[in-house]
């Protein structure tokens, strides 16, 4: 079905059910980032596939909004003629005018927008005669046929020799948390929070492990945790069952008969569904607003799990080393395009120790696809390779050790003197974000302008964050440290144990991109100071570097850096791969 017929159909349907205007989330009942097919409705409506992005829609208007990893794709998505395409940061503001131009019914689907943001649109209701219906069937979904089901994976058990604390002490300590808050009960919506907290995992949402899933964390009772009952093993339900009483998640609205009348229920309205907020009030339940604390917790990174993220990026190292190496050495240009290259590299990850699977759908990305941030490559954008341009590629893999994220940009041939001069300043960005020493109290916000600053000063700039957290054998982007000029989420403190990318871009539309992406670990110094230590291991292409823009101090970084990559990695390599790794890392 095409994007104009199934706009049209939810158009005519918002006539008849005399709805002004339908707000659509890319997300799920769990508020993912990354969902399942069943939860598509965005890309249903509008053939935008990226991984963030809202509509509104009109009667006779529709309006898609998408950050600016996303611009470029979305244009190249969209029926234009139907669909405007729009910077997310205005959304807001065009909700407002259109409520203010028309006194309006406003529809939302309460399964899919977390407690904050249904808050905001009532404010911007505020003094109207403006509207809002919760939906009990969202409209999508009555006009979507052969819409794909729902689909549960087999649960398992996450050990201790990769978590790093078992569920017992997790749950202690989500005891004391309750305890100084006053409260007796915390509902937990967010999926990954559940399986960090419990210690188990599941393939329920692709290249993600995580468990569909709501749990209850009671202080003078069992816990309740709703799973899809036949998908859990006996052992890891029996061992599960000394700390919670496991349910069925089709039972999820039993879940309010187990809160007595004196209790106070906490969740954070940042992360949990309006529809839970309305079930309490509709069931005249005490609530509090507070923010999760597993979102911290998890966050940083215990020792086991610091350690198991060096050994999985050395092993990802070893597997993108080998694959540049081909790249450079190898291939048959003329005979190669995105998709093979991509899926050779998957090969080699496939072949590691404790890989379980990619941590997202690989970014492979030629000559002008390069440009687009979050390009995707399928059947019809895949691109031949040819000499002289650039090859970015974005990826990453799930170990059950650590999660892994690594951007590289390889020329093929020779480069241009602007392609050289570019990549260069992201570089001295990377480089700048990597030598920073900064105090304790720091934020991500505080420092991306040191990632941006060759840039800005011959005017350029990229339209998408720095630095974003990364889980362990979860998920690949993690909340809430960032590194960005302005953060999706609350502002928090870099603190020792995050782990967090560094990632800066330059794009020129339609010609080529430029990233360089490591993750690195925050770490304290012998002066109570904090700083990064990189987790990613592997070369960054010299033919593409200017060395001339390069000061001594950046010299000695990427001399340092490369020498650190030859001596953790040649040893993995065979003759051929070593010889060309002691080349390419040589100092410059």
């Amino acid at each position: 079905m095409s994007s104009i017929s199934s706009l049209a159909q939810l158009q005519s349907k918002l006539k008849y059910e005399n709805i002004d205007v339908f707000i659509i989330n890319r997300s799920d009942e769990f508020l993912n980032e990354y969902i399942a097919p069943y939860a598509e409705r965005l890309h249903f409506i509008t053939h935008f596939s990226g991984s963030a992005g809202k509509a509104i829609i009109l009667q006779n208007k529709a309006y898609l909004y998408v950050d600016g990893r996303y611009t470029f794709q979305a244009d190249e998505q969209i029926n234009s003629n139907e669909i405007k395409s729009r910077h997310l940061n205005l959304f807001w503001d065009d909700l407002k005018k259109i409520i203010v131009k028309q006194n309006c019914v406003i529809a939302v689907d309460p399964k899919l927008h977390s407690i904050k943001e249904i808050q905001t649109i009532q404010e911007c209701t505020t003094n109207t005669s403006t509207s809002i219906k919760f939906l009990k069937t969202n409209i999508v979904d009555k006009i979507w046929k052969n819409k794909p089901k729902i689909e549960y994976s087999n649960i398992f058990d996450h050990p201790i020799k990769f978590a790093g604390s078992d569920r017992t002490e997790k749950l202690d300590n989500f005891f004391d948390f309750l305890n100084k808050n006053n409260i007796n009960k915390y509902l937990v919506t967010g999926l990954d929070n559940i399986a960090w907290l419990l210690n188990i995992r599941a393939d329920d949402i692709l290249y993600t492990p995580l468990v569909f899933s709501y749990l209850l964390v009671s202080k003078n009772h069992k816990s309740s945790l709703y799973i899809k009952h036949d998908k859990i093993n006996d052992k890891l339900k029996i061992e599960l069952e000394k700390y919670i009483n496991i349910q069925s998640i089709e039972d999820i609205n039993d879940i309010f008969s187990k809160i007595e009348k004196d209790d106070i229920v906490g969740l954070d309205f940042s992360t949990t569904t309006y529809y839970f907020l309305k079930q309490l009030e509709d069931n005249k339940i005490q609530y509090k607003d507070i923010t999760n604390p597993l979102i911290l917790s998890k966050a940083i990174k215990n020792k086991i799990e610091q350690a198991g993220a060096f050994n999985a990026n050395l092993r990802d190292g070893v597997s993108m080393t080998r694959f540049i190496y081909w790249l450079k050495n190898e291939i048959d240009i003329n005979s190669s395009n995105e998709i093979i290259v991509s899926k050779y590299l998957e090969t080699l990850r496939t072949n590691n120790e404790l890989f379980h699977s990619l941590s997202f759908e690989t970014i492979s990305a030629f000559g002008k696809n390069a440009a687009l941030p979050h390009y995707r490559v399928n059947k019809i954008s895949n691109t031949g390779f040819s000499k002289d341009n650039i090859y970015l590629v974005d990826s990453g893999a799930q170990y059950y050790d650590g999660t892994t994220d690594i951007t590289r940009t390889i020329i093929l041939g020779n480069a241009s003197e602007e392609q050289k001069d570019r990549f260069t300043r992201v570089l001295k960005g990377h480089i700048a974000l990597s030598n920073h020493i900064f105090p304790k109290g720091t934020k991500g916000t505080d420092i991306d302008y040191l990632a941006r600053e060759s840039l800005n000063d011959i005017g350029c700039d990229y339209d998408h964050g720095t630095g974003h957290g990364i889980g362990s054998f979860l998920s690949v982007h993690e909340a809430p440290q960032r590194i960005a000029k302005k953060s999706m989420y609350n502002s928090v403190e870099l603190v020792s144990g995050m782990i967090i990318s560094n990632e800066p871009g330059y794009y020129k539309l339609n010609e080529y991109g430029i990233r360089t992406e490591n993750l690195v670990l925050v770490k304290e110094n012998k002066d109570n100071l904090l700083y990064f230590e990189n987790l990613t291991l592997c070369p960054i292409d010299i033919d593409l570097i200017e060395k001339d823009l390069l000061n001594n101090k950046e010299l000695d970084w990427l001399n340092t850096y490369h020498e650190n990559v030859y001596a953790k990695l040649n040893v993995y390599l065979n003759h051929k791969e070593k010889k060309w790794l002691k080349i390419v890392t040589k100092p410059l």
